[in-house]
């Protein structure tokens, strides 16, 4: 640690300078341990981007729970030898209110879940939490199939014109990042069916649904590219010991769209496990 604990104070005045303001709805990705000391933990963090917002503003972050992947897709020495069938038919199914924000995801968006209000889009796997006056709309319908297209609620990010705020993490954690995914038809661009867990009455049934095989591993590069070719569409600021993004969510997906087919090349990727009949996706997807 390198500056002074961080307070709700520190934040809201942070946050301004990179733009954000009351009414506007925003995306956001956090890490608590990036700030320093923060005077509250997650909490305040969480109260000063509703500070900063304001009544009419909206807050969204990632609620994603990967632990309730099938075990087919995990790796090898996790699965040390047991089936994963017999695991999977054993897994608890996703609940809106209980099921947990993977720690992977951050304390802040498992703070912002727990928080009386907050609403979360039915994805087992890629939820997504919102507060304020457009998080029912948001949140409302999220398919199965291209969990991460316009069809879900990073479309209706889209149509409001949503900002992404990157607090103390990298453009890899960049979700908004995937719509670009959907939309460009880069070398190597691939689907499959994914399964996914259903609840039901006699307990969790899995059912394989289309998706796109997303990556993220060249997100960082991505992000870099934008910024050195759009500087003025980026806001940089340090907020305690974090370096702090913030971007128009349709800017940066429209120069994404562009970059991909140019940048990137899958071709040599092994097909994740978990996923079956992977086959090249060269067409518009839906949601694209």
């Amino acid at each position: 640690m390198t500056t002074a604990p961080v307070t709700r104070s520190t934040l809201v005045r942070g946050m301004a300078a990179l733009g954000v303001g009351p009414g506007r709805t925003v995306l956001a990705h956090a890490s608590l341990s990036r700030f320093g000391y923060v005077a509250g933990g997650e909490h305040t963090v969480c109260l000063a981007l509703e500070e900063v917002l304001g009544a009419r503003g909206t807050l969204v972050m990632p609620g994603f729970s990967p632990q309730l992947v099938h075990p087919a897709a995990w790796r090898p020495a996790r699965l040390n030898g047991a089936d994963p069938v017999a695991l999977a038919d054993d897994m608890p199914s996703f609940d809106r209110a209980s099921t947990p924000v993977a720690a992977t995801i951050g304390v802040v968006a498992q703070c912002l879940r727990a928080m009386p209000g907050t609403r979360r889009s039915g994805h087992p796997h890629t939820s997504f939490l919102a507060r304020g006056p457009e998080a029912e709309a948001i949140v409302a319908d999220h398919p199965l199939e291209y969990r991460l297209s316009t069809l879900g609620p990073l479309g209706r990010l889209w149509a409001l014109d949503a900002v992404v705020l990157l607090l103390g993490v990298s453009w890899s954690k960049c979700t908004a990042l995937h719509i670009a995914e959907y939309l460009a038809p880069y070398p190597g661009r691939r689907q499959g069916r994914w399964p996914v867990p259903v609840a039901g009455p006699a307990g969790v049934r899995w059912v394989e649904v289309p998706e796109l095989v997303v990556w993220e591993g060249d997100f960082e590069r991505l992000g870099r590219a934008f910024e050195q070719a759009r500087p003025e569409s980026v806001r940089r600021r340090r907020i305690g010991d974090a370096d702090c993004v913030a971007v128009s969510l349709r800017s940066l997906v429209r120069f994404a769209v562009r970059w991909l087919p140019a940048h990137r090349d899958l071709r040599g990727l092994a097909d994740p496990p978990g996923w079956s009949a992977v086959e090249p996706a060269t067409g518009v997807l839906p949601g694209a």
